[in-house]
């Protein structure tokens, strides 16, 4: 065993300075695509079921169809669909635009077969328009300028007839619960300067309420409760009907270069994912990160998809159910796998010595913390390997951190798949002036 012990030891030395980016843990895995682009909008009905929406680096637009979940896709539409909604188990509505080498008139697609084929037949003609949203088949809203001020239209009939709301508002981002209360539709719609206005009679009046900016994505989860991103740094988050926000900022240590969030995908009132972050390495390649919260958008950490293609930013963001989720060119089965939080804590104190603390708890399931000091700026590498030696997870790999004092947690280490039992989790450490620290460290998983 102490052989065993000394090989593995030697093992693990000689490929801390080796450059190449391991991902033995990641749960996110790539699934090609067929066209690379900037990506406008993703939707899946289930696991096998879904569309995506793309204009691609010759500036062609195009909306692609999968029925066995990503593997294999088909292209149905060569029109641009700049939001696609998904109203039950075979419809379908896309908002955007005819396309015969120029953009022309605006229009609104609908598919009753879960996009295999789509009816344009509504053209909304004469105006500017930004955003649509369907409360069912048949009552759907949509926004934008009618050429003298900001509008937003109503129609009861699948968007054969508009009637306009004569309020003067609208322009921006529009959201509907789809269970009524006290027997009417609740939405919020916001405008153009980044105010918000709110409906709770189905559309009939709208009432001012408190904006969240220009906004990218806009959803409520029920009357009080809501999200909101403008495609910057935060999400922004109300707890009573959009009359305040709270702004909560994407973590940017740990090698992270972009901490935006643009497209997010609510899976209950706890759990919430987001796309569009960067994270660079050692080796100065930058991947994307798939950003995830599991206390209802408060505190965020992120998932490292896949880095042996160098997917510089993820962009749209969907899951059919908690575990079957797809941004742009990955796929996970499982929710994605362990989510990284990393802290800085009191470093007005610069230890003196590296440290490396035991975690906990310990044992633990499904989360643990590990905390570290470091006395220099240095390149960290932290993993979890099993008793055989074979790495189950990477926390930090090859990014330089400042001196002071680290934590990392580590949540929803059952997402690995991992029996119960001793692991253990190393930290390697390296300064500037080529000081080396290493040490490793036991932690018991019980499932």
């Amino acid at each position: 065993m102490k052989k065993l012990k000394f090989y593995i030891f030697i093992f693990f030395f000689i490929t801390h300075y080796s450059l190449f980016i391991a991902n033995c843990s990641s749960q996110w895995l790539l699934q090609s695509w067929p066209e690379s682009g900037t990506v406008r909008d993703l939707k899946f009905f289930n696991s096998n079921n879904g569309l995506f929406s793309i204009v691609n680096s010759s500036n062609n637009p195009s909306v692609w169809r999968t029925t066995n979940g990503g593997n294999n896709w088909t292209k149905v539409v060569s029109n641009i669909m700049l939001y696609l909604q998904i109203i039950d188990s075979n419809t379908v509505y896309g908002w955007g635009a005819s396309f015969n080498g120029t953009y022309t008139r605006d229009l609104l697609y609908k598919s009753y077969d879960k996009g295999l084929s789509w009816d344009s037949s509504t053209e909304l003609s004469g105006y500017s328009h930004r955003y649509t949203y369907f409360i069912n088949n048949d009552t759907g809203f949509v926004s934008g300028f009618n050429g003298n001020y900001d509008e937003i239209w109503k129609t009861i009939n699948g968007g054969v007839t508009l009637t306009p709301y004569l309020g003067h508002i609208g322009w921006g981002v529009v959201f509907f619960l789809k269970n009524k209360i006290n027997d009417e539709y609740y939405g919020w719609c916001s405008t153009y300067g980044g105010g918000m206005y709110k409906t709770t009679n189905t559309g009939t009046s709208w009432f001012q309420v408190g904006g969240a900016g220009s906004l990218w994505q806009l959803e409520f989860i029920n009357e009080n409760t809501g999200f909101a991103t403008t495609g910057g740094v935060d999400m922004q988050k109300t707890t009573n009907g959009g009359l305040n926000w709270i702004s909560y900022v994407m973590p940017n240590t740990n090698g992270i270069v972009v901490n935006d969030i643009k497209n997010f995908k609510i899976i209950n009132n706890h759990i919430i994912y987001g796309d569009h972050g960067t994270r660079q390495f050692f080796n100065r390649s930058l991947n994307g990160v798939i950003w995830k919260s599991t206390n209802g958008g408060v505190n965020w950490g992120f998932q490292q998809p896949d880095t042996s293609y160098p997917y510089m930013v993820y962009l749209g963001i969907e899951f059919s159910d908690s575990l079957n989720g797809w941004s742009s060119n990955i796929h996970t089965t499982n929710g994605g796998g362990p989510i990284i939080y990393m802290g800085i804590t009191n470093n007005n104190e610069i230890p003196g010595v590296y440290i490396l603390k035991q975690n906990y708890p310990n044992p633990f399931n499904p989360s643990t913390t590990i905390e570290f000091s470091l006395p220099k700026d240095s390149y960290v590498k932290l993993k979890i390997f099993d008793i055989t030696g074979r790495t189950v997870f990477w926390v930090i790999n090859d990014f330089l951190l400042y001196a002071g004092n680290h934590k990392y947690t580590i949540d929803a280490f059952n997402t690995l798949g991992l029996s119960s039992g001793v692991y253990f989790y190393r930290l390697v450490a390296k300064n500037k002036n080529n000081e080396v620290f290493i040490e490793t460290k036991k932690l018991v998983y019980l499932k």
